[in-house]
């Protein structure tokens, strides 16, 4: 059985994996909606890769989630709460990433004029789902989650008057490593997309709405990154209190300015795909409430 410590840290890593999983794909989805290629094929087609790419990108700040929760809810600390929680997370961000994978290959095997592109892109959402969720619970001792859990809790009370400063810092500088890959991937579509022609024909508002989400996303990946720096330059490498709430304050910093960032081009994809303004706004606008709600509403309610 891991230690308390090494479990939460196993977990976020975990929530790490997914994240970059999902940044290539997303990156890639956003990109090829401006492709000249992409205007090309069937609408169905076009239409399953816009559904996807809004699914991906809720997948992504649902993944995000665990680090708001930690900060705001236990300040850091080391609980068996926050594990059980970011695994049940992680239970459910597998699906949508499997979902997002199959519209995705369906919408490349359509452009390829592949013969059954909706077979292969349903075949490879059954593989993934069978791949991530079959065959780990194949065989798995029954009890086994309540039993982690149970020990988890005990340890969390025999280590509660330790010092936890070191692993505090740990977890946070983890954190704002979970959160870099979704600025990652918008921020690399946000830039290059500029250039690509299908940008051109964009109306000027549409084009502003793209500038300013991709300013969101530059100040919150500029925030994530700044820990690193702050911690080398102002505390020489040192572990401290004051670190660790600087460190905590610029991560939810960051995700303030990462949801419009997230949202904003969601809104620009939509519209041009739909010609909807409309529909793409309120879309655009529920997925960013949906963000902040389950990054500070909810993170904020369940504190103890």
């Amino acid at each position: 059985m891991p230690k308390l410590d090494d479990a939460i840290e196993n977990v976020l890593n975990e929530a790490r994996i997914l994240l970059l999983g999902g940044q290539v794909l997303l990156g890639f989805s956003f990109r090829i909606c401006f492709e000249n290629k992409f205007e090309q094929i069937a609408r169905p087609a076009q239409l399953a890769e816009i559904i996807g790419l809004g699914i991906m990108t809720a997948a992504l700040g649902w993944l995000v989630w665990p680090a708001a929760f930690h900060q705001i809810r236990e300040n850091g600390r080391t609980t068996a709460s926050i594990h059980t929680f970011t695994t049940n997370v992680l239970d459910w961000a597998l699906l949508p990433f499997a979902v997002g994978l199959a519209l995705t290959l369906y919408t490349v095997s359509t452009a390829l004029e592949l013969p059954y592109s909706p077979a292969i892109g349903l075949a490879a959402g059954a593989f993934s789902v069978a791949i991530w969720y079959g065959w780990p619970r194949a065989g798995r001792q029954p009890g086994a989650q309540q039993k982690v859990r149970s020990e988890l809790a005990d340890q969390e009370k025999n280590d509660r008057d330790k010092p936890d400063l070191g692993n505090r810092i740990k977890k946070v500088l983890i954190e704002c490593r979970m959160a870099l890959p979704g600025a990652q991937a918008f921020l690399g579509f946000q830039f290059s997309i500029v250039f690509a022609q299908g940008f051109e024909h964009l109306p000027r508002p549409w084009q502003v709405i793209h500038f300013a989400s991709l300013l969101a996303t530059t100040i919150a990946a500029v925030l994530l990154i700044t820990p690193a720096a702050y911690h080398r330059i102002h505390e020489a490498g040192e572990d401290t209190e004051n670190f660790h709430k600087v460190a905590s304050r610029l991560l939810l910093a960051a995700l303030v300015f990462l949801g419009p960032g997230m949202a904003g081009d969601l809104f620009v994809v939509i519209a041009k795909q739909t010609q909807s303004p409309g529909m793409a706004g309120a879309i655009a606008g529920l997925l960013l409430l949906a963000f902040y709600g389950l990054w500070f509403g909810v993170s904020a309610w369940r504190k103890k």
